[in-house]
Formats: C-alpha cells, sequence, structure tokens
C-alpha cells in the first residue's frame, strides 16, 4: 500500500504545492518511482517540467581529529584495512 501523495505525479505535485515546496528530495523521487514503476530518470523529468526541482545533497564531511593517523588522507576505520605491511613481509603470500 502507498502513500496518497505518492499514487500519481499530479498528486505529488499537488501533495508538494500544499506545504508551499518547490523541491523535492532523493528520497521522495525513490518513493515515487517505486510505486509508479517507473524509472527515476522519468519522474525526475516529469517533475522537472512541472517546475519542481530536486535537493542537492549534502556533502557529509568529516574532519580529522588529532587522533587521526598522520599518513591517512581520508578519515576511516582505524582498525580497517591496515597499513599494507602484511602484503610487504611476505604473510599474505605464506602456504597454508
Amino acid at each position: 500500500m502507498t502513500l496518497p501523495e505518492y499514487e500519481s505525479i499530479e498528486a505529488f505535485v499537488e501533495y508538494l504545492l500544499d506545504d508551499e515546496r518547490f523541491e523535492y528530495d532523493h528520497e521522495d523521487l525513490q518513493a515515487l518511482s517505486a510505486s509508479l514503476r517507473l524509472s527515476s530518470h522519468k519522474v525526475r523529468r516529469e517533475l522537472d517540467s512541472w517546475g519542481l526541482s530536486l535537493k542537492r545533497r549534502p556533502h557529509e564531511q568529516e574532519v580529522r581529529g588529532f587522533s587521526s593517523w598522520d599518513e591517512n588522507r581520508w578519515q576511516g576505520n582505524p582498525c580497517g584495512g591496515g597499513t599494507g605491511y602484511e602484503q610487504i613481509a611476505g604473510f599474505a603470500g605464506k602456504k597454508g
């Protein structure tokens, strides 16, 4: 069962305009395209023709802390991946 605003493109446009919104997000686009069984680019093209626009996704940026590893440019799990020393030292090539 779908929500009434996702039953058709016209219903979704009316739902947004009732809230005085002119932008929709990616979650709305996915829900609408799933309920209509259309690809998301076709639904987006139709919504754009109504004068609505897709919100930009916020860029989630993580700041390096003082406990971050000095040699790593990216913030990440300190336990994941490792330094690669195992491959250099031959651990990865040991038999058995």
